[in-house]
């Protein structure tokens, strides 16, 4: 099958291309940013918007504009990358092309029992959220109007690497995994935000997926829609969820770092917990992560002894 991949040069648009091509696709790589894999036949780079594709497949669209901060700062970028110009891919491509979008579990906001179902009411907290919220309201009405079939995947906490340390996370990435053995691996000091919530332990809870699981959603996601029509929305979160004391024991329990940890205050506006009912994308994908929070971290661990600082 020919897809196209947009974000083909970042952390989940890389390890997705490698996927897809292992799986026999025909892969056509888009980014801004060269592309520095080999996991594609074509590689484009352009923005996204200006793409001239008719004859793909499947667009798998995972470029865009993202973080919640920087979008309540600056929204208008978000407003025009993450909306607009997708409504300006859509346009170039096929109306028979089938479409899997990278959403967030951003789209939530902040539930109140704290876990996420699929047809739930929700207010997105950010503009970040509101864009994949629009995106996903965009291709209902192109289903409705057009017969074009879309999965939108609702990602959860993104982490780990590949397990053949071929790619992963740039640095400075924004979860708690990231920043907690970032700031071991050149000993500072890591701060955690709360240890007063409503919670066993008194740290947030949270559930995290592994990259290549995601990348194996989405690979499932296209096999769905040669058989299915219509326009859904599916949670990717992961195994299990841990609070982040729990993180930090096996961050330490797995790779011999030590954390010099410093507690602040709890940030405002941010649940207790927060995760996701997969139960949807076992039924419609048959999917189920595989990689729990150990296998997370460690590959995790390894390629930051790679030494690698980009993706």
């Amino acid at each position: 099958m020919k897809v196209l991949v947009t974000g083909a040069s970042g952390y989940i648009g890389s390890q997705t291309c490698k996927c897809l091509v292992k799986n026999n696709h025909t892969v056509t790589a888009n980014d801004l940013e060269d592309i520095t894999h080999d996991y594609f036949s074509t590689k484009k780079i352009c923005n996204y918007k200006d793409l001239k594709v008719k004859d793909v497949d499947c667009l798998v669209h995972i470029g865009a504009t993202s973080l919640v901060t920087p979008s309540l700062i600056d929204p208008r970028q978000y407003w025009e990358n993450n909306v607009s110009n997708t409504v300006e891919l859509l346009k170039n491509c096929n109306k028979k092309t089938k479409v899997i979008f990278a959403s967030s579990a951003g789209v939530y906001g902040e539930p109140s029992n704290g876990v996420c179902f699929e047809d739930m009411e929700f207010n997105p907290c950010s503009p970040y959220g509101w864009s994949k919220r629009m995106v996903e309201l965009i291709l209902e009405s192109y289903y409705s109007a057009y017969n074009q079939s879309s999965i939108s995947l609702r990602f959860f906490n993104v982490a780990g690497a590949d397990t053949e340390s071929e790619m992963g996370q740039k640095s400075n990435a924004s979860h708690i995994i990231a920043k907690a053995m970032e700031s071991a691996i050149s000993k500072k000091q890591f701060t955690l935000f709360g240890n007063d919530y409503d919670t066993p332990d008194g740290t947030c809870v949270r559930d995290y997926v592994h990259v290549e699981d995601i990348s194996q959603g989405i690979l499932d996601s296209i096999a769905m829609l040669q058989n299915k029509v219509g326009a859904y929305q599916i949670n990717l979160g992961g195994k299990s969820c841990y609070s982040n004391y729990e993180i930090l024991e096996a961050i330490t329990s797995q790779t011999g770092l030590k954390i010099n940890l410093k507690i602040s205050e709890s940030r405002q506006g941010e649940p207790s917990v927060l995760i996701a009912d997969t139960a949807k994308a076992k039924q419609l994908l048959n999917w189920k992560p595989c990689h729990c929070l150990n296998s997370i971290i460690k590959t995790a661990y390894l390629w930051y002894q790679k030494g690698n600082k980009n993706d």
